[in-house]
């Protein structure tokens, strides 16, 4: 369970399923066993447009979030598909923008963002849409030190609960109090993220 404005890492070695949940929790997979639920909406197929507005991803490449020709455009495009006004989509992108210090990028070219730049242009495309949940698949991967520093410091201030699939402990560290561990597609721990990181042996256990 992920409660209001928490921040949890979800760690676990190549294959484990981390991107299949996160996938799973948006209804962009089958579910196979068990059920989802997000703010009492159990997931299903007729629920998934309702959960959607609940939750945003931010995918592993930021290539597969920004597909429009200017930030702006990205940032925008959650809010015009939820039907809003022009004036809400303008201000809803400035606003977006603004809290992650990224409103110099508004009339760049997504194309011709750094990494790191258009993966901060992928959570505002997320954050424009006022979710209470921001789901993250490997953040911090191809990022330079400065870049993922910056990452971490951003997603740390954001209100939204946060669960991040990650191969970066040191991240999950610096930003999550708690860790969930998956193997296998199977939950096999779950605590506070220093005392898992700390125990070497588990970590090995768990292929990490």
């Amino acid at each position: 369970m992920l409660e209001r404005g928490e921040r949890v890492a979800l760690i676990g070695a190549n294959g484990a399923g981390k991107s299949t949940l996160l996938r799973a929790i948006m209804g962009l997979l089958p579910i196979t066993a068990g059920e989802i639920e997000v703010d009492g909406i159990t997931l299903s197929k007729r629920t998934a447009s309702e959960v959607r507005k609940r939750v945003g991803i931010v995918f592993q490449n930021p290539d597969d979030q920004l597909f429009m020709a200017s930030v702006r455009d990205d940032v925008a495009f959650g809010p015009r598909n939820m039907g809003l006004s022009d004036e809400e989509v303008d201000c809803r992108v400035d606003s977006a923008l603004e809290r992650l210090g990224a409103i110099r990028l508004k009339e760049r070219i997504s194309d011709r963002l750094s990494v790191g730049e258009k993966r901060v242009v992928g959570v505002a495309s997320i954050l424009s849409m006022s979710p209470g949940t921001i789901l993250l698949d490997e953040p911090s991967s191809s990022l330079d030190p400065r870049s993922r520093r910056t990452l971490i410091e951003m997603l740390g201030s954001l209100p939204q609960a946060i669960l991040v699939a990650t191969h970066d402990l040191d991240m999950a560290k610096r930003l999550c109090p708690r860790t969930i561990v998956l193997r296998q597609g199977t939950l096999c721990a779950e605590g506070a993220t220093d005392e898992i990181i700390s125990d070497e042996g588990a970590l090995e256990q768990y292929g990490l």
